[in-house]
């Protein structure tokens, strides 16, 4: 180890011999940069990709929520329509159209009605069978 101090310790010229004499030689220090070029031009591909891909998105969200609203106004509308339809529906079933229909048509109603309980069986009331014209009062739409 000693030696090796003494070496390292020695005047510089006698320390090029020994390099030389064992085939080593001075190289200059490297000054080698990494080209600046072909690194601007990746970032600014990735940049400009991730650009596009977000005009992309937004174009496609857009385009989504247009359709969106579109289906909302036609919900709304059909809903509307279901409504009406179910009003209609509650109209023609009410007991006084029933009755003005059937009256229409020519049935009588019954003014001695008769019940049939089903715990039992006994007919409640004295059936009658309906006249025409016998309990009918005019009805005029």
């Amino acid at each position: 180890m000693s030696s090796m101090v003494a070496r390292a310790l020695a005047p510089a010229p006698k320390r090029l011999e020994e390099a030389r004499a064992a085939g080593l030689r001075l190289v200059r220090p490297v000054r080698s940069r990494a080209r600046r070029a072909p690194f601007v031009v990746v970032v600014l591909a990735v940049l400009g990709s991730g650009l596009v891909g977000l005009i992309v998105m937004s174009t496609v969200l857009q385009a989504q929520a247009f359709e969106s609203a579109k289906l909302d106004r036609q919900a709304t509308a059909l809903e509307t329509r279901q409504q009406a339809i179910s009003r209609e529906v509650e109209r023609l079933q009410s007991p006084a159209n029933v009755a003005s229909r059937a009256i229409a048509i020519g049935m009588v109603p019954n003014a001695n009605p008769a019940f049939l309980r089903l715990s039992d069986g006994r007919i409640l009331g004295k059936p009658a069978p309906a006249e025409p014209g016998s309990n009918i009062r005019s009805v005029t739409r």
